[in-house]
């Protein structure tokens, strides 16, 4: 009777996760805010640390306009609505998928269809580093960039694999400490671009 009672707990079990993961795709494909879906506030990486700044949720100074790549935007600032101005957000490097100079890179596409997804028409919080340039050569402002839930994005990048820490520049030491820290974590997880899979049949 218990070698019963057990195999029917773990076929309900089995049932409980095949309808609710169900359930959970089926919303994911309708719902028109995929961040909530996909990465969250909520989410804690493998060493328990929050990507987040509960200071900054509900801050915002920007609306993405438009995502040139996975680690380039343009946006339009509260404090001069009328002009674009393009972003390039600090201590990440995505693949190339747009200087004409380069071939598209391996996983470039995937980082860009990431930020599109989740920034395209988002208000979001733009945060300047002291210890940065305030703009690249390119005339391109330098900037963190925060989600409505705190969330950090270019963190975000980093640990999910879809870019590489990028710290050739002046950073603040602690923020560099903690983008090393999360590359390595993606690549021990074999996340997105340290994936084995991830270049294969393509570029």
């Amino acid at each position: 009777m218990n070698k019963q009672f057990k195999f029917l707990l773990a076929v309900l079990a089995a049932l409980a996760v095949l309808y609710f993961g169900g359930q959970l795709a089926d919303n994911g494909s309708a719902d028109q805010t995929p961040i909530t879906s996909e990465i969250s506030a909520d989410e804690l990486l493998n060493d328990g640390e929050k990507i987040v700044d509960q200071a900054l949720a509900h801050q915002a100074n920007a609306l993405v306009v438009r995502v040139v790549d996975g680690d380039t935007i343009v946006v339009k600032l509260d404090a001069d609505p009328d002009r674009e101005q393009k972003v390039r957000l600090l201590g990440v490097n995505t693949p190339e998928t747009v200087d004409p100079r380069r071939a598209v890179e391996c996983f470039g596409q995937e980082a860009s269809s990431f930020a599109k997804t989740v920034l395209t028409g988002r208000r979001v919080f733009l945060q300047a580093d002291p210890e940065a340039d305030e703009m690249d050569k390119y005339g391109r402002l330098l900037r963190n960039l925060y989600l409505e839930d705190g969330l950090d994005f270019n963190a975000t990048l980093v640990v999910r694999g879809f870019a590489n820490a990028y710290l050739s520049f002046p950073l603040n030491e602690e923020r560099k400490v903690q983008l090393r820290r999360l590359e390595k974590q993606a690549e021990q997880a074999g996340a997105g671009l340290w994936s084995d899979q991830a270049c294969i049949g393509g570029e």
